[in-house]
């Protein structure tokens, strides 16, 4: 027959570790009661003094007092498992609440629930996490055996990935340019709207779009709200386009990518702000007949709408973008030169920084002439990636392990 533990007797258990775990985490949120928002964050060089610091006191730690009481708990898998639990949680709560800094004095503000990772909870469970880590697998590290260095490689990569992760947040550059067509454009600009000067510059040469056909949609002509009593709501238009929406048929006589207006129809025409337009013919519920253009407009055209009844009008919407990209040239301060074509998610690195293709003038639509860029700096990203890799290492090789294990 088993007795059981009481609390707080040595060695500490699962028990105690969470009771720590979340005594930490009060502690956290209280200091966000009392203490003000602190949106200030370490740059090079203090953050890599602080991590270096770090570094060293934490392995003082192990060598001084690794045959303690309190090291054994402090890299045990009870206290690992626990503040893991913990940071989970607090992952859960990041996606369940929106992450959007607020002026408000809402509970959820309060708490920093909005902005985790900025908050004072979110920072000192990461800060304990990555003591217990360390003592872990410093512990496992020293004297190294074969056997395990699956789990000492996991371990090192997940310490890897919080330490270089929290250090490296302040040294993170993430600013926006506007680009003109055959203009050259070496400032960028924050969410602030402060311009800073760029290790760059980029020449727009050209900007290019494909899009969608428009769609017909019927609306309510009070609101302006889409109908929406059946589905589908919206059919892309095709030539000679046959089709049911809502209670009545339409049938496309006519459709133009690009057109302009003259007299009672519309022509094709290939002229800058040309926009698309439809002859349709509409049969209602009533078998009573309607014909008509309808057009989307554009920045320098107005829109046009066929109406069916007292209540809806069918119209066009403006065309999706399928795909837009900007044909650039970087020029940078040691006179490289480099042609590139920029697309979303796909970007380009000079001179340390990546440039992704952001947005366009959505108002002038395929005729904008302005390229809207992200360019990103974070010089910490590969140690955080060779952290992940680390981790992904180790877990295969220990996975792998383990079913040989079993087999066995």
């Amino acid at each position: 027959m088993s007795i059981k533990k009481p609390i707080w007797q040595q060695p500490w258990g699962y028990a105690e570790s969470f009771i720590i775990s979340f005594g930490v985490l009060c502690i956290g949120f209280g200091l966000e009661l009392v203490l003000p928002v602190n949106q200030s964050t370490l740059i090079f060089p203090f953050n890599l003094i602080l991590g270096a610091s770090f570094i060293i006191l934490l392995v003082l730690a192990h060598v001084l007092f690794r045959k303690t009481k309190i090291h054994a708990f402090l890299s045990g898998i009870p206290l690992t498992i626990s503040l893991v639990s913990v940071l989970s949680f607090m992952v859960i709560i990041m996606g369940v609440l929106p992450q959007i800094p607020s002026h408000q004095n809402g509970f959820v503000q309060q708490l920093g629930l909005n902005r985790m990772t900025s908050s004072y909870p979110f920072l000192l469970i990461n800060l304990f996490l990555l003591i217990v880590l360390g003592l872990v697998s410093l512990r496992k590290t020293f004297p190294f055996k074969l056997k395990n260095w699956g789990f000492v490689c996991s371990h090192w990569g997940l310490w890897l990935v919080i330490f270089t992760g929290g250090l490296g947040s302040g040294d993170l550059r993430r600013l926006r340019m506007d680009i003109y067509e055959n203009k050259t454009e070496w400032r960028a600009y924050d969410d602030n709207g402060r311009y800073f000067e760029m290790p760059l510059a980029i020449k727009l040469k050209d900007f290019l779009i494909d899009e969608f056909n428009p769609k017909l949609a019927i609306v309510e002509n009070e609101t302006g709200e889409l109908c929406e009593a059946q589905k589908p709501s919206m059919i892309m238009i095709e030539k000679d386009l046959n089709c049911r929406l809502q209670d009545w048929q339409v049938q496309v006589e006519e459709f133009y990518m690009t057109s302009g207006r003259a007299g009672d129809r519309y022509y094709p025409l290939s002229d800058f702000g040309a926009a698309p337009a439809a002859k349709v013919r509409v049969v209602s519920p009533q078998n009573d007949t309607l014909q008509g253009w309808i057009s989307c407009g554009s920045f320098n055209r107005p829109h046009e709408s066929l109406k069916l009844n007292e209540a809806f009008s069918l119209v066009m919407t403006v065309p999706e973008p399928k795909r837009f990209s900007s044909e650039v040239t970087f020029f940078t301060p040691e006179g490289k030169k480099q042609d590139a074509t920029l697309e979303v998610n796909k970007s380009v690195t000079v001179n340390g920084w990546k440039v992704y293709q952001l947005s366009y003038d959505e108002k002038k639509g395929p005729y904008s002439d302005k390229s809207i860029l992200e360019v990103v700096r974070d010089p910490w990203q590969p140690y955080v990636y060779l952290g992940i890799f680390m981790m992904m290492i180790g877990a295969i090789y220990m996975f792998w392990k383990g079913r040989e294990s079993i087999n066995d």
